[in-house]
């Protein structure tokens, strides 16, 4: 097996200094598909960074086959500053693909993603979680079902149409793709980036990159519709529904702003029809208006995965 690691210079900041992108190549033993993982494309989802540093670590890449290329840290600025966009330009990083090396500097990122990470793999990994406050559990059913069932969670979503601008819709065009959307919020993340790991192994498995018969998936549920809903409404945000994966019903209140000066009552956030949580709040804490909220899938249209 061979490991290389590259620094790529983006640019350097005011500062004087620079700015790299990290991106690990590691070579099995035997020809193989080359599979990209990529993580903390948003910078306060940084589950996925120590999934990736537990895969490279990890001992069962003796056995592997074909290649790896593994981008822990997407959006350096961002990760740093705990933060979903870019600091300097307040870009969405997994918006704006593929870039444009004359734009912001966001952009200028997106288009060195694309052209050094992206158009270079057969299968694509993009792992994220529900970032500084909430908490969220489900994969994307895209265009690779086998691999999607593979991560194991209960509930996939397949979009009505793709997102403009993400890694995937560009990796997509050309290799096998899977976002995993998987822990966060103020608790601990360690069950979450053991869930993570262990889905990503299997999904090699299934890949035959590594050696070893896949897990089969469990009893999955295929959702059609997710509905994000928003406060309109800031201050303290006291939740109601703090469990992942439970059903709601039509109206049920899922969580109460509350003034934090007057303690007077903001607003009820109730769910939009009958579902099941998809990202929650666990804890208590400021929330300010239209921030995410709560998503909830809806069950009337959802089917038994295929």
């Amino acid at each position: 097996m061979n490991r290389k690691y590259r620094s790529i210079e983006v640019a350097h900041l005011a500062s004087g200094v620079a700015l790299h992108l990290p991106l690990h190549e590691i070579e099995g033993a035997g020809p193989g598909p080359t599979v990209g993982i990529s993580a903390a494309i948003h910078g306060d989802e940084g589950v996925g960074v120590e999934v990736v540093r537990r895969l490279a670590a990890d001992p069962e890449l003796e056995g592997l086959t074909g290649r790896l290329l593994l981008l822990p840290v997407a959006n350096p600025l961002a990760y740093a500053a705990n933060d979903r966009s870019t600091p300097l330009d307040a870009q969405n990083l997994n918006r704006i693909f593929p870039g444009d090396p004359e734009g912001w500097l966001t952009e200028q990122f997106a288009q060195i993603i694309s052209d050094e990470f992206l158009t270079r793999i057969d299968v694509h990994f993009d792992l994220h979680s529900g970032g500084f406050y909430p908490i969220v559990d489900y994969a994307y059913w895209l265009n690779a079902p086998d691999l999607s069932r593979a991560f194991g969670r209960r509930f996939l979503y397949a979009p009505p149409e793709a997102y403009h601008g993400t890694s995937t819709e560009i990796s997509g065009k050309a290799a096998r793709a899977v976002v995993l959307e998987l822990g966060g919020g103020l608790v601990p993340q360690e069950p979450y980036a053991a869930a993570a790991l262990a889905g990503v192994k299997n999904a090699l498995r299934v890949l035959g990159a590594l050696p070893g018969q896949p897990t089969p998936p469990p009893r999955q549920t295929l959702l059609h519709h997710i509905e994000t809903v928003r406060p309109h409404e800031g201050g303290l945000l006291l939740p109601a529904v703090a469990q992942l994966g439970c059903e709601v019903a039509k109206g049920e209140v899922l969580g109460r702003v509350v003034s934090p000066y007057s303690f007077d009552l903001l607003e009820e956030i109730k769910a939009p029809f009958d579902g099941v949580m998809i990202l929650t709040h666990p804890t208590l804490h400021q929330i300010e208006p239209g921030a995410y909220g709560y998503m909830v899938g809806e069950l009337a249209p959802a089917e038994a995965a295929p």
